[in-house]
């Protein structure tokens, strides 16, 4: 028997990629599932305009307007195995929480607070 069967799958609107689960494609019964799927369980969000944004491009979006969500600062421990690091040391790195974005710095270039003055200045 042959049959005709239709099915919808669901890409972002930005980076094009498909939403997948253990590598495959995921193929929905209707466009309503596919979109309370990624919405309700794959951290993806919908445009004004109804269209997918997938939960990296979402990040991307939310850290552009607000602003990244730092961990603390942390020593590298690749004991030279990245190629700079074998140069030139290894420093300090952070990463966001939300995004991709990673930030690299040497001790001299660490970013501090300001301290009070001790003097009263």
């Amino acid at each position: 028997m042959i049959r005709r069967i239709t099915c919808y799958s669901i890409t972002c609107s930005i980076c094009r990629t498909s939403y997948e689960e253990d590598d495959r494609e995921v193929h929905f019964e209707s466009a309503d599932d596919a979109i309370s799927t990624v919405t309700q369980q794959a951290g993806w969000t919908l445009t004004e305009t109804g269209n997918p944004v997938c939960h990296r491009c979402t990040a991307d979006i939310r850290c552009a307007r607000d602003g990244h969500d730092y961990s603390p600062w942390y020593p590298c421990a690749c004991h030279g195995r990245i190629p700079d690091h074998a140069l030139f040391g290894c420093g300090m790195f952070r990463f966001c929480h939300d995004c991709d974005h990673h930030e690299t710095a040497t001790l001299a270039t660490l970013p501090t607070i300001e301290e009070p003055h001790a003097f009263g200045s």
